[in-house]
This record gives C-alpha cells, structure tokens and sequence, in this order.
C-alpha cells in the first residue's frame, strides 16, 4: 500500500540560517542612555529640559528595553525551533530506509511478477504529451502518444504490454502553439541510507543519486 507523503506538511521549512536582526544599524538601550545623559549635561539652565520631555524620553527608553528582550526571544525561539525540525527531519529520514520512495527526478518504472511500478508525471500546463520507454540496455521499446493532459500530477500506465524488468521513460511534451514545455518526473527507488554531507541531509538510493528529503511523494 502506498502512502501518501505532503512534502510541506511533513516536512515543513526550516527558518532560514541566514535570519538575523540587523542590531548594528539599531540604537541600543545604553546608547539611548548616553545620548539623554549627554543631552542633560549640556542643557541650556535658562531652558532646561522639561518634565514632559524627560517622561517622554523615559517612556522612548522604556519601550526600546521591551522590544530589546522581544528581540532576543525570537532569536532564541528560532534557534531553538531549527534544533527541533533538523532533529524531526533526519528521524523521517531515517524512517525510510529499505523501504522504497517514489521521487522527484527518478524516471524509473519497475515491473515484476506482472506488476508495475509506474512512474508519475507533472505538468504546470496543459500539454500534448509522449512518453518514450527504454530497457536497462537504453534501447527504445515503446513510444506512446498520451494526448493532451491537464495541469498536475498524473500516473503513466503504458498499454505497451511490457516484460519484468526495470525501464526508464522519457516525457517530452507540447504546448497548444507547439513549443516544448518542462516535464517533472518521479518513480521509484530504494532508499539505502541516509547523508547529512555538507550539514544538508539527502536520502542516498539504490541507482546511486542523492535526493533531498523533500522530493518524495511517496513511500512504501
């Protein structure tokens, strides 16, 4: 049984490891603080600084110390919240191996004892769409013309009656004034292990690529 995998629901984004708050450009509460000493000490006495104007100025300080502290628990919460989701992520990952996932960027269909495993195909517009078919020596096998399809994720399901075997197909699709338009792919393949190489973590599979976690559709 196949179970379906929504790749931003399971696996959300992480907050970026470039997110920062730009503190250099920003007062800070001692540098509020020198600049209202600096501003007293050299008050004119005949106009000296109104009451009014200090409670202002203390409710100014007041409030940069508030969103100072608000400043540091939203760093400390993301920082925290990166930990969590690289944690989540890498036990998804390891979750998965042995087990076989169906993938973006894998043109892989596999048949055996009769059945298939079919490949999917993605379109973000409507097309006319070919499907070629190649056996594990690269020699064409079948080609079927599959007519025009809508937009989303669809499954090949050749009518090439075909023998057990691994086979890659190749989706080359039209537009309604002929121009060529992309194509995404996935099909299917083993998860072996698991690599965090680089501090991003892939899932390394059997045909020897690495994919990101995130391009499986899903597993079984």
């Amino acid at each position: 049984m196949i179970t379906k995998v929504d790749a931003t629901g399971i696996y959300p984004a992480s907050p970026s490891e470039n997110t920062q708050y730009a503190k250099k450009d920003i007062l800070g509460k001692d540098d509020f603080l020198k600049i209202l000493i600096t501003e007293l000490t050299h008050q004119d006495p005949l106009d000296p600084l109104k009451d009014r104007d200090m409670i202002a100025q203390m409710a100014q300080l007041s409030q940069l110390e508030q969103i100072t502290q608000f400043t540091h628990s939203v760093d400390k919460f993301f920082s925290g919240f990166e930990k969590i989701m690289n944690t989540y992520k890498a036990l998804q990952g390891a979750s998965l191996v042995g087990k076989k996932v169906k993938v973006e960027g894998v043109p892989f269909m596999i048949k055996k004892d009769g059945k298939l495993e079919a490949v999917s195909y993605k379109l973000d517009q409507k097309a006319e769409v070919i499907a070629e078919i190649y056996d594990e020596n690269g020699k064409l096998v079948a080609k079927e013309s599959l007519g025009e399809q809508d937009v989303g994720i669809h499954v090949f399901n050749p009518t090439t009656e075909l023998s057990d075997g691994v086979y890659a197909v190749r989706f080359s699709a039209l537009d309604e004034k002929g121009n060529t338009i992309p194509v995404q792919v996935y099909g299917w393949d083993r998860v072996m292990e698991v690599s965090t190489e680089g501090g991003e973590l892939s899932l390394v599979l059997e045909s020897g690529d690495n994919k990101p976690l995130e391009s499986v559709i899903a597993f079984k």
